[in-house]
């Protein structure tokens, strides 16, 4: 076979018997055979991804169809027969049968009768009445055995109860005594004056319970800000409903059984209603415990255990706390400081069936401050604001104040009361106290 370089632009054509032609040479080949051709296997894959967004179409057009039906119902000359009813025979036969039954009791409603009955009586004429002779007989049998006494001399300066009772009669105008009634003018008086200013009798002996409320104030800031005499600091939020709830302490290890003295309320504003509630309460550290009753007011609380409370002790609203603490301090209506086991706050509110004869009050300013001190004593019936019924003075120089109230002052029952201070100095802290004996309404 002879080869030859196959030239630049060169054409060429392949026949069928292999024959290789080109223009300008010619190259013989003898036949020749292939392989059979291999096809390798192929994968033909189609991935088709149709994605649809936000399409919107033309309203759509519904054409007015017209539907029309025609009837042509058309009688001519139609006539029938004589109709004939052929007779009919109904039967009914009930069978009813009572077999041993029993009605429940009858019941009869009231009903209102009315019987008008009119009798004339004509004038007439009665002849003269005769009353007869009655003998009416007394007889007296009066026995003396041996009774020798002489001629009494009482004098009137030698007789005291005589003259205690003299000096009432002359006091309050001649008003009766009453066998429950204290030996004491002031609170006799504070009695009747209830009586005759609110209408309510009431009976200081009944109740038999004296009240004598402390409280001291946290440190008070100056420039005409009055705030309660009580540890907490400034002013508590007066609640209209139950909704004082919780008590913790500051320290884990307080475990204490605490007593609370408390009053729960029923109705809103001048309707409100008062009553004295005492719960004992277990503390469990800084983990708030829910009061067994809820609450509208806290007088007091105090440790009813066997071991000193470690941490403060705090009474409030359902609130977030952080380390037993509530982190709304207005949410807080008492506590017991650091260090004590006995609240400080000298507020407390009265029940619907209980009047306060305030008898007396004192104020100091505490040692660690040199200041000058006013105190209002204030009273808030249910419903109202608080009003001031005295105020009063004391000063680190000047000394306290101790007054004792002849006549008594009269707190009125479903009312609150408290002790407030105005400091000259900042950070200065007071002491309070009012005093007095609680009257049932009887």
């Amino acid at each position: 076979m002879t080869s030859r370089v196959l030239q630049e632009n060169t054409d060429f054509i392949l026949t069928e018997n292999s024959n290789v032609v080109i223009n300008d040479n010619f190259i013989s080949t003898d036949g020749f055979v292939t392989g059979s051709p291999v096809i390798t296997t192929s994968s033909i894959g189609q991935q088709h991804s149709l994605t649809c967004t936000a399409i919107t179409t033309s309203p759509v057009v519904v054409s007015t169809s017209n539907i029309s039906q025609q009837h042509s119902l058309s009688c001519n000359i139609i006539v029938s027969g004589n109709a004939v009813v052929n007779n009919a025979v109904l039967n009914q036969a009930h069978s009813l049968q009572v077999v041993s039954f029993t009605t429940g009791q009858p019941v009869v409603s009231n009903s209102t009768m009315i019987e008008d009955e009119a009798i004339n009586v004509p004038s007439f004429t009665t002849g003269t009445p005769v009353v007869q002779t009655t003998a009416i007989t007394q007889q007296h049998n009066l026995l003396l055995y041996s009774i020798v006494t002489p001629s009494p001399d009482v004098g009137e300066a030698d007789d005291p109860t005589k003259q205690e009772i003299e000096e009432l009669e002359e006091m309050f105008g001649g008003w009766g005594r009453r066998a429950y009634e204290v030996p004491d003018g002031k609170l006799v008086q504070a009695e009747r004056e209830v009586q005759m200013t609110y209408g309510d009798v009431i009976s200081i002996d009944k109740k038999a319970k004296s009240l004598i409320k402390f409280g001291k104030s946290g440190d008070l800031t100056a420039n005409n800000t009055l705030e309660t005499v009580w540890t907490v600091g400034g002013n508590e939020t007066y609640v209209t409903s139950n909704t004082i709830a919780n008590i913790s302490s500051s320290s884990a290890s307080d475990t204490e059984q605490v007593t609370i003295e408390s009053h729960t309320v029923a109705g809103t504003g001048v309707n409100s209603v008062f009553t004295f509630v005492t719960q004992n309460v277990t503390l469990n550290g800084q983990t708030p415990v829910t009061l067994p009753t809820p609450v509208a007011r806290v007088s007091r609380v105090y440790n009813n255990g066997s071991s000193e409370l470690v941490g403060r002790v705090v009474v409030y609203e359902n609130t977030s706390v952080t380390n037993g603490i509530p982190n709304d301090a207005t949410k807080i209506h008492i506590d017991i400081p650091t260090g004590f086991q006995q609240s400080f706050k000298s507020a407390t509110t009265f029940s619907s069936s209980d009047y306060f004869v305030l008898t007396g009050i004192y104020g100091s300013v505490s040692k660690k401050q040199s200041a000058s001190v006013d105190f209002y004593l204030e009273e808030k019936m249910a419903g109202k604001v608080f009003r001031q019924l005295g105020s009063f003075t004391a000063s680190s120089d000047g000394g306290p104040f101790d007054i004792k109230f002849d006549p008594a002052i009269i707190i009125k029952k479903n009312s609150d009361i408290r002790f407030r201070a105005d400091t000259s100095s900042n950070n200065s802290v007071v002491f309070a106290i009012f005093k007095g004996y609680l009257a049932s309404v009887i």
